[in-house]
């Protein structure tokens, strides 16, 4: 399936501004990929496994040393917020 390619080099969005090639960083430290764009609220990237994306909701934050995500894990799976 062929899917039109962007030809922008940053996006801004409702976390911050991501730039094409940023480093998609992994609660624990580890690099998930690199964005290769935005499309809507998903951040494209290509990790290991080929293409891929997470949505911008995942996101923590955005600074110097990437896209960093949230930590939400199997252990706070399913647990509502403490009051």
């Amino acid at each position: 399936m062929s899917q039109m390619q962007s030809r922008e080099e940053s996006w801004t969005t409702v976390v911050g501004t991501i730039r094409k090639g940023m480093r998609v960083i992994a609660p624990d430290g580890s690099c998930l990929g690199h964005v290769t764009g935005v499309q809507g609220d998903e951040v494209m990237l290509d990790g290991d496994d080929g293409k891929d994306f997470i949505s911008l909701t995942q996101v923590d934050g955005v600074g110097e040393e990437g896209v960093l995500l949230q930590g939400r894990g199997d252990a706070t799976f399913g647990l509502g917020a403490e009051p």
